[in-house]
């Protein structure tokens, strides 16, 4: 069983690399953010009110990366967007990319490795090490796809994250990429969430499209500035 966090990094980590694929190197943080709070949205901790993220259950779950979240919005003794808190948590690997990546060493799917950059700089990076859950998670999101698979909140958020995150090729193929967005944006707008969450997700959907192609928009033109 896995997050979607969990999910997005299987499909966007370059299996033999250990980091993000090429497609998805300025957008998976942003991603992985907008997933954290998309599950949370779906748990019930929190939702949207006039726009701003607001913290209905403070109650901590079993993921430390989801308690990171809630612990740091119910800090905050202020409302704030989703585009507030996914530059906030995009920005801290330490509270959110590192322990999602973690939690798959954990489980075995992963290791962690360090690598050195110029012969000074370090970072961590994550190779796998077993590639059968991810050739599961591809399966399933390919079947949905191309297949009429029954698509579950979970999958269906993770298709709208596949999207965002320009990780359609990747996960799809280059053959059929096309055919895909198509398909994406069908089930993405059609799927039916839990009705106790249903506006809460679908708006927190819309807000998290909006706050991460806003961002990465702005981090392309700072780039090529």
């Amino acid at each position: 069983m896995f997050t979607i966090a969990e999910a997005l990094i299987l499909l966007g980590t370059d299996d033999d690399k250990g980091t993000a694929v090429s497609s998805a190197s300025s957008s998976l943080n942003y991603g992985l953010a907008g997933s954290i709070l998309s599950e949370l949205a779906m748990t019930g901790h929190i939702e949207l009110k006039e726009g701003k993220v607001v913290l209905a259950d403070d109650t901590l779950t079993e993921v430390s990366y989801f308690n990171t979240v809630i612990d740091e919005i119910k800090e905050d003794h202020k409302e704030r967007t989703v585009e507030h808190w996914i530059n906030q948590f995009a920005g801290n690997t330490k509270a959110i990319n590192d322990p999602v990546y973690l939690s798959l060493v954990d489980k075995g799917i992963l290791k962690e490795e360090d690598k050195t950059y110029f012969f000074f700089f370090n970072t961590n990076v994550y190779p796998t090490v077993d590639a059968r859950p991810e050739q599961e998670i591809r399966k399933h999101v390919n079947d949905v796809v191309f297949n009429n698979a029954e698509a579950d909140a979970e999958i269906a958020m993770l298709l709208s994250l596949i999207k965002t995150c320009d990780l359609t090729e990747e996960v799809f193929g280059k053959e059929r990429k096309k055919e895909a967005e198509k398909k994406l944006v069908e089930i993405i707008e059609t799927n039916e969430y839990d009705k106790a969450v249903s506006q809460t997700v679908k708006d927190m959907e819309t807000a998290i499209l909006m706050a991460t192609t806003t961002v990465l928009t702005t981090t392309v033109i700072m780039n090529n500035n």
